[in-house]
């Protein structure tokens, strides 16, 4: 067995007592300390008080924040807009492709958290007068200090990493309105320079019980010139639909192609599809700018041909999985002639044969 020479013990020895120390030191800090040093790790009080708003895209949703807490969400493929949320205060408001809703329970709290987040630049201090500090919190080898928030329902668990004190987990914990356990985790990876300041690029977010997912922030902007009432304004632009006994007029939303074959959102809801009449199993005629197909109509996923009748070559229209809308999904079929031809917002009918 190797032996260690005196030198590299004494050194090993040195660093313990200086990490102790460190552990001691920063174990005896303020929850203003905290609050003061998480500030600073994003640039300062004086550089976050010249961002009047911040704003950045992760896939297909925009947010934009304003230092004065309030937070527009935008989704869809520009020039589409299919959702707004706006929160400010106490309102949560939704506008989902013209159906305006107030969110609330555990959606409206998570909402009206991540508006003081980002508002606060990815730092907590817009949640200043509401934390309590609970102490230092170990996750596996690494020590955070724990801090909470309460908004009504949840409660809220903010871990701030002992080394550089930028946010490293963001929990929110409650219960759903059927009594069921609620718990969504945000790990932030690192905090890297965006636009002069410090923001996490990338974070995981998972529910107890579902699959998580990985969000990749883009195009950071600060202090863009927004229109007086832009934080006011819930306006979609999605097209328009008309709905009629065994017929349908509407516009594509979105369009892409996967290993599993091609789809094409349209703009129809529910109520368009209850009003044309249409029922599983019927054929319909699909048409656009320069281009016609059949579809076959499915009117839940359960609906669906097994996997290997639709491997043959299928022409649907069925529930979106990711949504309130319907769309048209093509299945070993060639469709490189049509999707030329396609555009988004472009006019699109289906007729019942």
């Amino acid at each position: 067995m190797r032996k260690r020479s005196p030198g590299r013990r004494i050194a090993g020895i040195l660093c313990l007592l200086i990490l102790a120390s460190l552990a001691s030191a920063q174990a005896n800090l303020t929850l203003k300390d905290i609050l003061e040093k998480n500030i600073k790790a994003a640039g300062g009080r004086e550089k976050l008080s010249q961002i009047q708003n911040i704003s950045f895209k992760i896939g297909g949703t925009r947010y934009f924040a304003a230092s004065t807490g309030e937070l527009k969400i935008m989704t869809g493929k520009e020039p589409v807009v299919t959702e707004v949320t706006l929160i400010k205060g106490d309102s949560v408001r939704r506008n989902a492709l013209n159906v305006v809703s107030e969110l609330s329970g555990v959606r409206k709290a998570t909402s009206q958290v991540l508006a003081k987040l980002y508002a606060g630049v990815f730092t907590l201090q817009k949640f200043e007068k509401e934390l309590a500090f609970q102490g230092l919190k170990a996750y596996g080898p690494e020590k955070f200090y724990f801090l909470t928030a309460k908004v009504d329902p949840l409660g809220v668990d903010f871990f701030i990493r002992v080394d550089d004190f930028c946010l490293k987990r963001l929990v929110f914990r409650g219960s759903t309105p059927e009594g069921d356990k609620y718990e969504v985790n945000y790990d932030f990876g690192p905090f890297e320079d965006a636009e002069g300041v410090k923001i996490p690029l990338s974070w995981f977010s998972s529910q107890v019980g579902t699959r998580g997912t990985l969000a990749e922030v883009s195009e950071v902007k600060i202090n863009q010139p927004f229109d007086k009432d832009f934080f006011a304004k819930a306006d979609v632009n999605a097209g328009t639909t008309e709905a009629a006994p065994g017929r349908l007029k509407g516009n594509i939303l979105d369009f892409s192609g996967s290993p599993m074959g091609f789809s094409i959102m349209t703009n129809w809801l529910k109520s368009d599809i209850d009003t044309a009449g249409f029922r599983s199993g019927d054929k319909l005629a699909f048409s656009g700018e320069g281009f016609a197909e059949e579809l076959v109509f499915y009117a839940s996923a359960n609906e669906l041909p097994p996997q290997n009748v639709l491997a043959q070559g299928a022409r649907l229209l069925t529930p979106s999985p990711r949504g309130e809308t319907y769309v048209i999904q093509f299945f070993a079929v060639d469709t490189a002639q049509m999707a030329a031809k396609l555009r988004v917002l472009a006019p699109i009918e289906i007729v019942k044969k």
